[in-house]
């Protein structure tokens, strides 16, 4: 909606003509109350602005004299008057003696006062600077939204308020973090510059915190390293959760001593093995879940825990700092080294497999992992040796050598269980590892016998 400057103006000249007849009401026609003189007003500005000020000064003389309260000055903010930057006198028009724009809008102010209804604004009937701008004046949305009496129905409605959807608790966990999309890894450096030193390395399978991106560059945090990786190798929150479930492995940790893992996920079926407090059990995630029972994987085939005693969970890794880089290297390199002399492997049933890791556990269950696959690698190197049994049952059964096999130990904890770390070192032996450097017999450390010592044995 579009109005002119000047009739707004006009309007603003109508509003001062109220004020005039308030002040004619109160003191300038009639006789006052205390004096009984008549009260006359010279006006000496012939500006809005002027003329304006000039009124409310008078009035409030007036009101003070006569001690009349009004609040009639409070709708005629001289600012409003001031801004309209115009000058409207209400004199006749001094080139051809015709009333003047501000002339004529008092007079429509006076008739509107002796009327019922308030009269509209009166403009002259020539087209003037007044009228020729109408169409160029334009009143903010908010006041002709005021101005109109009916609103369109467009205008009452109101959009609906936007639903944010809260966030799971795993996106919230892996809002900000960060995995390194790459085959094995890719270097941190200590600042965003591929030339900067070398802070550590993120591997395929480890997550970060991220600390802040920077163009480019991404500083993470994790362990014991804080540096920067680029972008072009990572992904971000959800997109790393999936990529954690597809790279890292799921473990199922025990934490109660003496699990029995069946060959099927029911109470009544049969114990394959056990494992205590500590031990992680892979999870077969390609068998179908079932409900209060967590499938793992054994050496030969799958098996259930009840799943009240495991905490599932994926394995994630954690990004190393330089010094931790290089000790990580050193033990592959010795992994390597041992497995270009690992011997053949031996086939062996699941019974053969339990049976040489009730043993490990009779001679090595309390020390080092190391000293059990130790114990493992000395029965099969016998085996492979052609001057004892041909078989790891007749190996560990021969008369004279293994006094827990003699004696009924070894069939008590084959029947009631092994421990999984004692199982994992007979696969090993029997898949070829051979740290006692192809020992066929150890005694205690401490018997004083020549040999290589692991863990409380030495082996010769």
């Amino acid at each position: 909606m579009k109005l002119n400057k000047k009739v707004v103006e006009s309007m603003t000249v109508t509003s001062a003509m109220l004020v005039m007849t308030t002040i004619t009401a109160f003191g300038g026609s009639t006789e006052d109350s205390t004096g009984g003189k008549t009260e006359h007003i010279a006006l000496n500005k012939n500006g809005t602005a002027g003329i304006i000020s000039e009124l409310h000064d008078a009035e409030t003389n007036l009101l003070n004299e006569n001690a009349i309260m009004t609040a009639s000055i409070e709708r005629l903010p001289k600012d409003v008057v001031a801004n309209s930057g115009a000058d409207v006198s209400f004199n006749a028009d001094p080139s051809d003696g015709t009333a003047g724009p501000g002339a004529l809008a008092a007079e429509a102010a006076i008739q509107s006062l002796q009327s019922e209804e308030p009269a509209a604004a009166v403009l002259p009937s020539e087209p003037t600077e007044t009228t020729e701008l109408i169409a160029d004046a334009e009143i903010p949305a908010p006041a002709e939204a005021a101005l109109s009496q009916d609103l369109p129905e467009e205008a009452l409605e109101q959009p609906a308020a936007e639903v944010v959807a809260e966030p799971s608790p795993e996106e919230a966990e892996w809002a900000n973090r960060v995995m390194a999309n790459v085959e094995e890894d890719m270097n941190i450096r200590t600042a965003p510059d591929e030339t900067s030193e070398l802070a550590g390395k993120f591997y395929r399978g480890d997550v970060a915190e991220v600390v802040a991106i920077d163009g480019e560059w991404t500083q993470i945090a994790s362990g014991n390293v804080s540096g920067y990786v680029k972008n072009d190798y990572l992904v971000y929150g959800m997109e790393a959760n999936a990529l954690a479930n597809e790279v890292c492995t799921v473990y199922a940790t025990v934490n109660t001593d003496g699990l029995r893992l069946r060959n099927e996920p029911s109470e009544e079926s049969e114990i394959i093995t056990t494992a205590n407090t500590g031990d992680k059990l892979k999870v077969d995630i390609d068998t179908d879940a079932v409900d209060g029972w967590v499938a793992v994987h054994t050496s030969d085939d799958t098996a259930y825990v009840s799943a009240e005693y495991v905490g599932v969970a994926l394995n994630l890794g954690t990004p190393l700092n330089s010094e931790e880089v290089a000790a990580k290297e050193a033990k592959e390199a010795e992994e390597k080294a041992a497995e270009a002399s690992k011997k053949p492997a031996v086939s062996a049933g699941a019974d053969e497999v339990t049976l040489l890791g009730a043993l490990i556990q009779c001679e090595a269950g309390s020390g080092s992992y190391e000293g059990m696959v130790a114990v493992g690698a000395v029965v099969m190197n016998r085996v492979r040796s052609g001057a004892y049994p041909g078989s790891i049952s007749g190996v560990i059964y021969q008369s004279g050598q293994f006094p827990p096999a003699l004696n009924g130990s070894v069939a008590n904890v084959a029947a009631g269980g092994v421990r999984s770390a004692c199982l994992q070192a007979a696969r090993e032996a029997i898949n070829g590892t051979d740290n006692t450097n192809g020992a066929l017999s150890f005694r205690s450390a401490a018997s004083g016998y020549a040999g290589t010592v692991i863990g409380a044995n030495v082996f010769f």
